[in-house]
């Protein structure tokens, strides 16, 4: 069982050595004035890799006294292995050779590994690049890196997400040898780690796949180019850099990555900028932009802007901003703003607006605005406003704000402001408002209070008129009224019997108003109809129409007499059985009485009621 162990051990010993690449194998070796070959042989023992050289090129090479622990077999060849010669792996093979000569000296190759300065751990996804070139390399997972540049290249810059900028100087030799470089972590870590939060959130994470995300991440210099040609993100003139690169022209085949554009970009599908665009942005499928927008975005499908955006937005399904938004947007389906909107939002079926908005909104279906306007804001079914401050709402079916000051509302069904001011409700059935400072009309208006006129089929102010009237009349002795609304203008609804043996009775309805003479006195003017009846319901036309003028005066703090003469027009149909029978006598006597071409008879006479009115 034991040697059974044993033997499994070393079998997943070996399996995890054989996944590590062969030069990254860490060994340690103690050589003691020994040759290479020797040192050679020690490493094939420990590693289980195998050389493969020409016996000439390494004889007489020693000897060597040095220990290294826990080292590479990279590292170790590096030292021990002379500058004229070079290695390469091949399966588990390690090929040394005498490095070509470079006539032309053009280029110098750099190799080695990154470390962190604190911890000596070699350090993964480190950016190597040149300013001048754009050519950059990443060191792989086990912390290497090789480069060719040109040999007049005079620095080369290091970055890494959270760590210092790091520049060093390129030693202008041919000779390539391992150049190890250690970089410090930042002092300030917090701002990179919401750098890049707010990075990951707006623009990268679509292209976590492409070999040069890690790039857009580790740089923070400011990188400049007048032009950009690119197939694909990180595949085109700027290479793995692309989204470290500011560009005045872009043109990008199917899609680009750059960190910003400052005149012009074009792609095929897509744009995206990690920060600023500044001019023109055009796009078959969608553009995305990290920060700011200034000019013109235009896509087929989307616009995206991770801050502000002044200019223009066009697309064909929506626009969103989450910053502010100073300019115009067209969508066919939607605009979404994070933040302030000053200007025009227009969409095929909704704008949705987190803050306040100064401008116009027009929308298909719905506008939301979750906090103030100051402005026009017109949908094809509903507006939805926090606050609308002298503002105009108007809407297909319904308007709807929390807090109102002295705005305009007009909708096919419904209005409603919940606190503060109404300067003006118009519905096709219903307004709703706390303090409506002008007018209100529609079939049903209510408010808490007004200083203007709810004009309606049946309107009531909470602190309004609101009173009970039991009344007399020539004809009907007995009549309760109900009457609603404001003294400037109020609705009627109204019963009343005869009791006789004819058994008349009439529901009605009429408008009215009501000005102030005295301290206790007041002057009605109504204008009724009532649909009179005898027995039950008569459906024949039998009206009768009222004008009242008379004076009320205030008995006590809720009660109220009122008097005065009516002036009466009673309407029939002279053809049905019944008038003969029944209601050609309900008119107590006639002043005017004459009967129409087509049988309807009209007869004519002043009355007089009077009332008592309570509350």
């Amino acid at each position: 069982m034991r040697f059974l162990l044993i033997l499994i051990f070393s079998v997943v010993c070996l399996v995890s050595r054989s996944q590590v690449p062969i030069l990254e194998r860490e060994i340690d070796l103690v050589l003691v004035n020994e040759s290479v070959v020797n040192a050679l042989q020690k490493i094939e023992r420990q590693s289980g890799c195998v050389f493969s050289y020409q016996s000439n090129i390494i004889n007489g090479i020693g000897p060597l006294t040095i220990e290294f622990k826990k080292k590479t077999i990279r590292e170790i060849l590096s030292i021990i292995l002379p500058k004229r010669l070079q290695y390469k792996p091949k399966g588990n093979y390690i090929i040394i050779k005498e490095r070509p000569e470079d006539k032309k000296n053009a280029k110098t190759e750099l190799s080695g590994y990154v470390y962190d300065a604190s911890t000596d751990k070699k350090l993964a996804n480190v950016t190597i690049y040149d300013k001048n070139t754009l050519q950059s390399v990443t060191t792989d997972e086990y912390g290497y890196y090789s480069i060719t540049l040109p040999t007049n290249n005079q620095c080369l810059t290091i970055n890494k997400q959270y760590y210092e900028d790091t520049c060093i100087a390129l030693m202008q030799s041919p000779e390539s040898s391992l150049t190890n470089i250690s970089i410090a972590p930042a002092k300030d870590t917090l701002f990179w780690k919401r750098k890049l939060q707010d990075l990951n959130s707006k623009t990268i994470q679509l292209f976590k796949q492409f070999k040069g995300y890690v790039n857009a991440l580790n740089v923070k210099d400011t990188l400049t180019r007048n032009f950009q040609f690119s197939f694909l993100p990180f595949v085109g003139s700027n290479g793995k850099m692309s989204g470290s690169v500011y560009n005045r022209y872009s043109i990008n085949l199917l899609g680009g990555y750059s960190r910003g554009n400052r005149l012009l970009e074009v792609g095929g599908l897509f744009n995206i900028n990690k920060e600023n665009m500044i001019g023109g942005q055009f796009a078959g499928f969608f553009n995305i932009v990290g920060d700011s927008v200034k000019g013109g975005q235009f896509a087929g499908f989307v616009n995206v802007s991770g801050k502000s955006m002044q200019g223009f937005q066009g697309s064909g399904f929506m626009n969103m901003n989450l910053g502010t938004t100073n300019g115009v947007q067209g969508a066919g389906f939607m605009n979404m703003n994070k933040k302030e909107v000053n200007g025009i939002t227009g969409a095929g079926f909704m704008n949705l607006n987190a803050k306040r908005v100064k401008g116009l909104q027009m929308a298909g279906f719905m506008n939301l605005c979750g906090d103030t306007l100051h402005g026009i804001t017109g949908a094809g079914f509903i507006n939805i406003t926090k606050a609308s401050k002298r503002s105009v709402e108007g809407a297909g079916f319904m308007n709807i704000a929390d807090y109102g000051k002295d705005n305009y509302q007009l909708a096919g069904f419904i209005n409603m402001t919940k606190k503060g001011t109404t300067r003006f409700q118009a519905s096709g059935f219903l307004n709703t408002a706390h303090v409506v400072t002008g007018t209100q009309l529609g079939f049903i208006n209510y408010c808490d209070s007004t200083k203007g006129i709810p004009i309606g089929f049946l309107s009531f102010v909470k602190s309004g008129l609101h009173q009970l009237e039991l009344s007399a009349d020539e004809v009907f002795y007995t009549n309760a009224s109900f009457r609603t609304g404001v003294n400037a203008f109020y609705n009627v609804i109204s019963y009343g019997i005869q009791p006789s043996g004819t058994n008349f009775w009439n529901i009605g309805y009429g408008i009215g108003t009501s000005f102030k003479l005295a301290s206790k006195s007041r002057m009605d003017i109504t204008l009724s109809s009532h649909h009179v009846s005898s027995g039950g319901f008569y459906f024949a036309t039998s009206e009768l129409n009222k004008l009242y003028i008379g004076m009320e005066y205030k008995l006590a703090k809720k009660m109220s007499l009122a008097f005065g003469p009516t002036f009466n027009l009673y309407i029939t149909d002279a053809l049905v059985p019944q008038y003969k029978d029944t209601y050609n006598s309900l008119a107590p006597y006639t002043q005017y009485e004459h009967t129409t071409r087509n049988d309807f008879n009209l007869k004519g006479w002043v009355g007089g009621k009077l009332a008592l009115r309570f509350f």
